[in-house]
């Protein structure tokens, strides 16, 4: 029997290290997960550690994972933690709404939103805004605000990737805000076939690993369906046009931070630069956490107006590599380009 213990802090290096103690675990019959010593958690711990521990029970189905300790955790039992990966302890995910500016451990089936999307007669794009937009109001306890359309745009943009170029079923996902610290945290994971499998397709863009493939993703005007020869409707304000990303490493580099993990490589953005983590272990499908500084957050469209002009200058550069001009998607809410439109 082998017992890994569960980190006392939530930072990125401690939750990757424990991930790889599970990782190496794969030749036992018995492991025991022991959460006696779980002190601070937050929304990217618990994705991303319970997605890693859910990838291991079906890999090892040979194994036994008994866990200890977590009877006292109520924070981590709220949030949905301890049943994500399937330990029979706390809220279920998906149970109800986040209160108290918090979003529980919640489970997003792609399947859902292409039901609810054929019963609305509304295009998928809709349905995740909708949804990006309600839990950016739980999350403020706000309807409206630069805050509510930052948020909703981040959380869209991410969910959109998701839905439209990792083949994942789910969308996993978990939220705090802390209004005393002007920071808020949304993390978000996906069981799909990873940045570097899915930025293949695009035949002008040279990936050798997986450190080139998040580089990749996260350059303007990049992106798996949006390249020389594809054609491309640009009258669809949903096109592929490659900015997402960048546009919400953007917003997160505003005093906050960006952390996009795929394969066995994560990158780090913030106001210092970019820090570049290998990891120690496959995370498979991809792993995002933004954190944002409430603070230095002001008006959505002009914001993104000069990262798009920004993004322009950066794209011009870059031969043959896609349609280099954002989507009214990459640049605004759909309740503004629609606007515009009609």
């Amino acid at each position: 029997m082998k017992t890994i213990r569960y980190p006392s802090a939530c930072t990125v290096d401690s939750i990757f290290s424990f991930c790889n103690a599970i990782n190496e675990s794969d030749d036992e019959k018995e492991i025991v997960i022991d959460f006696s010593g779980m002190g601070r958690i937050e929304p990217f711990s618990m994705v991303y550690i319970a997605k890693f521990i859910r990838d291991f029970t079906s890999r090892n189905r040979e194994t036994q994972v008994r866990c200890s300790g977590f009877k006292e955790k109520e924070y981590a039992a709220n949030m949905a933690f301890f049943r994500a990966f399937g330990l029979k302890h706390g809220r279920e995910p998906n149970c109800v709404d986040g209160n108290e500016r918090f979003v529980p451990y919640t489970i997003l089936r792609i399947q859902t939103i292409v039901d609810e999307a054929s019963k609305e007669w509304e295009v998928e794009q809709e349905i995740i805004e909708r949804r990006s937009a309600h839990l950016a109001s739980i999350l403020t306890q706000q309807r409206n605000g630069n805050l509510v359309d930052a948020l909703t745009f981040s959380i869209r943009e991410i969910m959109r990737n998701v839905y439209e170029h990792s083949e994942s079923k789910r969308i996993d996902y978990c939220a705090q805000y802390w209004p005393y610290y002007n920071k808020v945290e949304i993390a978000i994971t996906d069981s799909g076939i990873g940045l570097k499998s899915s930025l293949q397709a695009n035949p002008y863009i040279e990936i050798a690993c997986h450190s080139d493939a998040i580089q990749q993703a996260l350059m303007p005007a990049i992106s798996s369906k949006n390249f020389k020869g594809k054609k491309i409707d640009k009258n669809n304000p949903w096109h592929n046009s490659g900015f997402g990303l960048y546009m919400i490493s953007r917003i997160c580099r505003l005093g906050g931070s960006f952390l996009i993990c795929s394969g066995d490589h994560g990158i780090k953005l913030d106001e210092n630069g970019k820090e570049h983590i290998h990891l120690p272990h496959i995370c498979r499908g991809t792993a995002v956490r933004m954190v944002l500084n409430t603070d230095r957050l002001t008006e959505l469209a002009p914001m993104l107006a000069k990262f798009r002009e920004e993004g322009y200058e950066i794209a011009r550069q870059i031969k043959d590599v896609g349609v280099y001009e954002a989507s009214a998607a990459s640049q605004m809410l759909s309740r503004d380009f629609q606007g515009r439109m009609e």
